[in-house]
């Protein structure tokens, strides 16, 4: 598909590394809330997992909802520290601004090897994300920019993330949620709900006995029927101490199945784009590397999964005192870190860059880096 008529004012893709974060962390959905429950016959928590299980990527089309709801402001300040200011001052999508507010997606998935997704920015504004096989493309109308990912040679026998994998579905983010589930997680079936006209169970994952976790429970609504049976459509992440969801994604409208058009998977850069092609090796901080970032891993388990790496921007005086409005100082082993706070997710700079994130305790943080 040729990048023409503002690629039907559908942004794709989010760029790589909040793709990464948001399904590293987890997601949510809106619930319907004005038709009468479905009347669907009783399972049991462990039959949902193994149904999610076997589930296989379904070929479909349809509008995803996004909300985030984690009570932040001065995102574009955080997205300067954080990004070394690139997206800013290069006039592209701030991908922080995905952490409060909501937002549209639309996708398409063909079940296998190909997948398409249009987030809205603005009324004339749009950021796409196109994979087909080993390559896949990241479109950002607002700058007229163009990341062209390859997977790595094929010697070396890796590609690129299998299809559905590097997209924010609701498929995608319960696999991660179910992933992490653990002798420490919480397994319940909640009542029926309807999605997208869809009728779906609810499964109810919480923690168990994780006291530093901040996550109260998240909801995973599971289709009940046809080809949409065992498939995720929404999952909800709620904060202990909040009623409302702090992250919701989830299938709005009607759901059309059956492999969208080919042409739908096909992207030529538009003319006068700029077109950047980078090979991904696979390592850790892939996505991040030549924008400040280094080694990017994880560290415990579960619910107590904690981001860590380092940035330059963050580092020195600069860096921690640029932070100062939006962060609070605290004392970690006798050197003055930056904390950056809400319910949910903790944000933990020390002095020479390095950093801590997760929804877990900022106590949780400060004793890792120590």
């Amino acid at each position: 598909m040729v990048a023409t008529t503002k690629w039907r004012r559908a942004r794709y893709g989010v760029p790589a590394a909040v793709v990464l974060g948001v399904a590293a962390v987890a997601t949510v959905p809106a619930l319907s809330g004005a038709q009468a429950p479905p009347s669907l016959p009783s399972v049991t928590a462990q039959q949902l997992v193994a149904d999610v299980a076997a589930a296989k990527p379904p070929a479909l089309s349809g509008t995803l909802s996004w909300t985030a709801n984690l009570g932040l402001s001065q995102l574009s300040s955080l997205e300067n520290e954080l990004g070394g200011g690139q997206a800013s001052s290069a006039g592209g999508f701030d991908p922080l601004s995905l952490l409060s507010g909501n937002f549209t997606l639309k996708v398409w998935l063909d079940g296998a090897k190909a997948e398409r997704l249009a987030l809205i920015t603005g009324q004339d504004s749009e950021v796409d994300l196109v994979r087909s096989g080993d390559q896949a493309w990241l479109w950002d109308s607002t700058n007229q920019s163009v990341l062209h990912l390859l997977g790595p040679a094929s010697s070396s026998g890796a590609s690129l993330p299998p299809a559905g994998a590097a997209l924010p579905t609701p498929q995608q983010v319960a696999a991660n949620v179910l992933s992490a589930v653990t002798p420490t997680t919480s397994l319940t079936v909640g009542s029926p709900v309807w999605v997208a006209g869809e009728p779906a169970y609810q499964l109810v994952v919480a923690p168990k006995g994780a006291p530093h976790s901040t996550v109260k429970q998240v909801n995973i609504s599971i289709g009940a029927a046809g080809p949409l049976a065992g498939v995720p459509l929404q999952v909800a992440v709620y904060a202990k101490g909040m009623t409302s969801a702090a992250l919701e994604l989830g299938f709005t409208g009607a759901i059309s199945l059956g492999a969208p058009p080919a042409s739908e998977f096909n992207f030529t850069p538009p003319p006068g784009s700029h077109v950047t092609t980078r090979t991904i090796s696979g390592s850790s901080g892939g996505f991040f590397n030549g924008s400040g970032w280094q080694g990017v891993t994880t560290s415990g388990s579960g619910w107590a999964t904690v981001l860590e790496g380092s940035s330059s921007t963050l580092a020195g005086p600069g860096g921690q005192g640029q932070l100062g409005p939006i962060t609070t100082q605290v004392d970690v082993g006798g050197q003055q870190a930056r904390l950056f706070s809400t319910d949910l997710l903790n944000v933990l700079v020390m002095p020479d860059g390095h950093f801590y994130a997760g929804f877990v305790s900022p106590s949780a943080l400060e004793a890792l880096a120590r």
